[in-house]
């Protein structure tokens, strides 16, 4: 797949800079940076409160241009923090107020554009932050640009912590100084100091530690607590160094013990002989170890009978599959009759917001968490989803599951759709716990249209069924370039396996973080040649599952009772609107439940065909608190059950 032409958006730190190696490794050209700044009128002012641009530093910032020997484009922040949810959406400003600070992202990407027509793609350092990351994908996407943030999740990742993102910076020669420091563990003896250094990194750890915040992104500056400015990196990106001499920095002290470092005359110092061969950074591995270990297991028993992998597998499940009745929040089985798929996938969308509107006033369609879609063929998908896409244009779309199964699908009819809503009156866009990433990075595929990864369907006293969280279907992507996983193996078994373990592990990652505590059950729709094909994808798919469990549930865990609130961000630390801590939902890869092993139910089902031509596709739900959810609880589980139960494996 030819690279893409990347713009890079640089703040001056460490992360901003670090980001565009990675979009080089990955075959990506970066023939641009990009910069936000103070308005005129805040020109002298070293610091800005604004909650999602770093500015401190941004008078040196024009020498990056020839330090890295790339235009520079910039512009002037304007407006204010308007929408201050986490996740964000365009929104016309009221008559009189000032449009949101994000909208200035737009007249500098134009800029860029109009400049370079063949740039396709923005890079950030976005790590933990999901208020940044959206803004940026909000801009990017309405621009025709694939948004990159490689280092999104980076402490969650195969054998990565905070730490080691700081020693993958030193490793390649990337020198970043802390130039502002405003939390109670740091003072300015910080200040200047190279953050990838292991004594800083030292000093850091035990900082976080000792003031409770360690697992927060402390160590690498996530919840504000520094702020870095990169001098130096490695040739040929790096052309020049950004030199300031010590008689050249005056430390400035701020409110409630914060200082920071004001600039006078910073230049540029020529490199030596340049390497022409780029350094590439370290790469996460696709497969955690955790992952490897389990695909390994499964692999050792490729050779055994059928019977032999079936003693290993997950045993098939049973569920009470009475007749359907009318349950509150699930719309079942839409369908409608002739026309094109794409006119039946109108009506029937048309039918369902007028419904919804009517049961829910002013919130309608947003009251969706899940839906499913079952196409006669996969072909139309492209179709029907620009359809479907129009009636979900907020920032956190329902997350989806979708298959093509004809034998599913009424005669004359191409499109069948579920729904799962809340039935709440309480509601709003602003209180929705979806998590929607569209940036690709190493973590999980990106979702690219009008679905979100996961989202929490919270009980309430219509329906007694627990949080759920509800996880969107995950075929075997590569998360950096969205391309299909294949194996090594020649072997279609082994490339099977090895799918439905990337698959699963995407699924696990998302369950992750979202703090859910445990798996409640998990649906392997599979595509198989035959019917014994059929047999053994879906021993395969069961011993996956039941090897994932037995390993211990990571998705299950969490480091405190009390968790943070939702709409809780990293990024809120710097502005204090926010509790002062946060709670790590990066659980250790390794650690183990301390419940009993007990393998959730798990239903193989082949389908005709899946998005993307994948062999599997992991439908997962689980249990946002200790208690256990029974599938009985799960109605949309039980919908497609109900469905395509003909389909059995």
């Amino acid at each position: 797949m030819p690279g893409l032409q990347v713009v890079a958006l640089i703040s001056g730190g460490k992360d901003s800079l670090f980001s565009i190696l990675h979009c080089q490794a990955n075959g990506h050209e970066v023939v641009a940076l990009a910069n936000l700044y103070p308005a005129k009128s805040d020109v002298n002012v070293e610091d800005t409160d604004s909650y999602m641009y770093q500015t401190i530093g941004h008078a040196v910032i024009p020498l990056y241009e020839k330090a890295l020997g790339l235009p520079l484009f910039r512009q002037e922040i304007m407006g204010t923090a308007v929408d201050q949810n986490r996740s964000y959406g365009p929104q016309a400003p009221a008559t009189g107020a000032s449009e949101d600070e994000t909208e200035s992202l737009v007249p500098l990407l134009q800029q860029v554009k109009a400049a370079l027509p063949g740039v396709n793609a923005v890079s950030t350092g976005a790590i933990m932050s999901d208020y940044q990351r959206t803004r940026v994908e909000s801009v990017a996407l309405r621009l025709g640009l694939t948004p990159l943030s490689y280092l999104w999740q980076w402490p969650s990742l195969s054998q990565n912590t905070q730490s080691s993102l700081l020693e993958d910076m030193a490793a390649v020669g990337q020198d970043s100084r802390i130039i502002k420091v405003a939390s109670g563990g740091l003072d300015d003896s910080f200040l200047w100091q190279n953050v990838a250094e292991r004594r800083t990194i030292s000093r850091l750890t035990k900082a976080a530690e000792r003031f409770g915040s360690y697992d927060s992104g402390a160590i690498i500056g996530e919840g504000g607590e520094f702020e870095t400015l990169a001098v130096d990196g490695p040739t040929p990106l790096w052309k020049h160094r950004i030199s300031v001499g010590e008689d050249e920095r005056e430390i400035v002290p701020g409110e409630a013990g914060t200082a920071s470092i004001r600039f006078r005359h910073p230049r540029l110092e020529a490199k030596g002989d340049v390497n022409p061969q780029p350094i590439k950074p370290r790469i996460p591995e696709t497969l955690d170890e955790r992952s490897q270990s389990i695909l390994k297991s499964i692999l050792s028993n490729s050779e055994a009978t059928e019977a032999t992998q079936a003693a290993g597998a997950s045993p098939e499940p049973s569920i009470h599959m009475e007749e359907q009745k009318a349950v509150p929040g699930l719309i079942t089985s839409r369908s409608a009759a002739g026309q094109s798929p794409a006119a039946q996938m109108q009506s029937i969308m048309h039918t369902l917001r007028t419904e919804l509107e009517q049961a829910l006033p002013g919130i309608g369609v947003a009251s969706i968490v899940y839906t499913s879609i079952i196409l006669r063929n996969m072909a139309d998908f492209a179709d029907i989803n620009a359809v479907y896409g129009r009636y979900f244009t907020f920032p956190t779309p329902p997350a989806r599951v979708t298959i093509a199964c004809a034998d599913a699908i009424p005669n004359g009819c191409d499109v069948m759709l579920g729904a799962t809503y809340s039935t709440s009156r309480s509601q709003s866009t602003a209180t929705r716990r979806g998590l929607h990433v569209q940036s690709r990075s190493y973590w999980a595929p990106a979702n690219i249209g009008p679905y979100s990864q996961a989202f929490v369907l919270q009980s309430d006293q219509d329906v007694d069924r627990g949080d759920v969280l509800y996880v969107a279907g995950q075929i075997p992507l590569i998360p950096a370039s969205m391309e299909l996983a294949s194996s090594q193996s020649k072997e279609a078994l082994a490339t099977f396996a090895y799918q439905a373990v990337i698959a699963l592990q995407h699924a696990d990652r998302i369950g992750n973080v979202m703090s859910s505590k445990r798996w409640a059950a998990g649906i392997a729709f599979i595509v198989a040649p035959g019917a014994k094909d059929a047999r053994k994808l879906g021993l395969v798919a069961r011993r996956t599952w039941s090897v994932w469990h037995e390993t211990g549930d990571v998705s299950a865990e969490g480091d405190s009772d009390e968790q943070e609130e939702e709409d809780f961000d990293v990024w809120h630390v710097t502005q204090n609107f926010a509790r002062s801590g946060l709670t790590n939902h990066q659980p250790d890869q390794d650690r183990q439940s301390t419940r009993p092993h007990q393998t959730p139910p798990l239903w193989v089902i082949e389908v005709d065909a899946l998005p993307r031509g994948a062999s599997i596709e992991w439908a997962v739900y689980g249990s946002m608190t200790e208690q256990d959810v029974a599938v009985e609880k799960i109605p949309h589980l039980r919908h497609l059950l109900d469905v395509v139960q003909r389909q059995l494996v």
